[in-house]
């Protein structure tokens, strides 16, 4: 499963920090790309996994040990999705509850 979470890097000198920094990242879209890259991700995962279920079923290459490797990847990959959306949700409605 290839998912590509932004690394974090040290700071540099004259660099916004703290807040500042976060507010730009949220406003550049940076947590809405990523998530868009993992659902991206899981697609094709899902995908590939749908492609050698096909090909198992209708070609003579009997490739099972390959397309349960698919399926395996595909499902674990959804599971990675949906519990970072929760956790994505459940951040969300916690700083919504937070009293200014």
């Amino acid at each position: 499963m290839n998912i590509n979470l932004p690394s974090i890097s040290p700071p540099v000198p004259g660099l916004k920090t703290g807040i500042e920094s976060q507010n730009q990242n949220l406003e550049s879209g940076g947590i809405s790309r990523t998530f868009e890259k993992l659902l991206q991700d899981v697609n094709q995962q899902q995908l590939t996994a749908e492609a050698k279920q096909v090909e198992l079923l209708v070609t003579e290459n009997k490739d099972i040990h390959g397309t349960m490797l698919a399926l395996e990847k595909a499902d674990l990959s959804m599971r990675l999705m949906l519990q970072v959306r929760n956790k994505l949700v459940g951040a969300y409605e916690e700083v919504m509850r937070m009293q200014v």
